[in-house]
């Protein structure tokens, strides 16, 4: 925002220019992390040190040469203790490098879970060596594993039939699945099957928000399955499926004559059966994002 300097600015407020972007807050707020950058540039000595990216305009304002939009998360964060992303924030990379200007280690501590999900191939060392010591590092891995159970969506697919023929000659007919098909975000997916999941026809790994439908389940017990999705959280929301072929092959067999002479032989056969109650369901599940976790408790927000 621009701010003019029509008007006195109280005591105990100060303005800050950070890259051509105007902010007024208190000195107080400043001073909530005192090792950091922005408490220094309060001093005198502060000022000096930092002469190269900072300087005392005429207006009295305190300019600094980093970027002004991402410094709104910054202040933010200094004023009620939390970080607050918008939802497919982009800019991950460059808040941790403003981040890591402004010294300001519990910030950090809270948007490392963030910056690992987005960049899961890059090794969790970047947690250890942006923590001043051990306990600190320990808060932040275990930040870094809670966020990992993000939330989303995850279908499950099969194309089931009923088992007939030798397989199938008691009173009950069972159900018999060919194959339970995945669909969703490629690091949730792993996160909740583990190493049951088949990545065989999906070899392209990278990238923790990379969707997929190409991953299967090595085994085909739906209800364990379901167990594994309902211990992360997930929850089914909705369903559906193409019913049963039934109708649609006894319409086709009955346009021939010679299919006619067929049909006894059909329904004897354990193949044409299951073939006709093959059938096609989806469940869709879904968990909430857990992105609160990472809130200190210690910390209340300004008022």
């Amino acid at each position: 925002m621009n701010l003019g300097m029509a008007f006195e600015v109280p005591e105990g407020v100060i303005q800050l220019n950070v890259g051509g972007t105007c902010y007024l807050t208190t000195v107080e707020t400043l001073k909530r992390d005192q090792c950091s950058l922005l408490a220094q540039l309060l001093t005198v000595d502060g000022m000096e040190a930092n002469s190269k990216v900072a300087k005392r305009m005429s207006n009295g304002a305190v300019f600094i040469d980093r970027d002004g939009e991402l410094f709104a998360y910054i202040l933010d964060f200094l004023r009620s203790g939390k970080l607050l992303l918008p939802e497919n924030f982009r800019e991950l990379a460059r808040l941790k490098e403003e981040v890591q200007f402004y010294q300001l280690e519990e910030l950090m501590q809270q948007l490392i879970p963030y910056y690992n999900l987005k960049y899961p191939t890059r090794t969790s060392s970047t947690t250890i060596n942006n923590s001043t010591n051990s306990a600190a590092a320990a808060v932040a891995v275990a930040r870094t594993n809670a966020l990992y159970e993000t939330g989303g969506f995850i279908t499950l697919g099969y194309r089931g039939t009923f088992a007939f023929g030798r397989d199938g000659q008691a009173d009950v007919k069972f159900r018999k699945l060919h194959r339970i098909l995945v669909c969703g975000k490629a690091q949730l997916c792993r996160e909740v099957f583990g190493d049951t999941l088949n990545e065989s026809r999906d070899p392209d790994r990278e990238g923790a928000e990379r969707y997929t439908a190409r991953l299967y389940l090595k085994h085909q017990c739906l209800e364990r399955a379901c167990d594994n999705l309902s211990e992360k959280g997930f929850r089914l929301i909705t369903a559906c499926s193409s019913g049963a072929n039934g109708l649609v092959l006894t319409a086709s067999n009955q346009q021939s004559p010679a299919n006619n002479s067929q049909v006894p032989f059909q329904r004897e056969s354990g193949d044409m059966e299951e073939q006709r109650w093959a059938h096609y369901t989806e469940y869709v599940f879904y968990r909430e994002p857990q992105f609160g976790l990472f809130t200190s408790p210690d910390i209340s927000p300004r008022i």
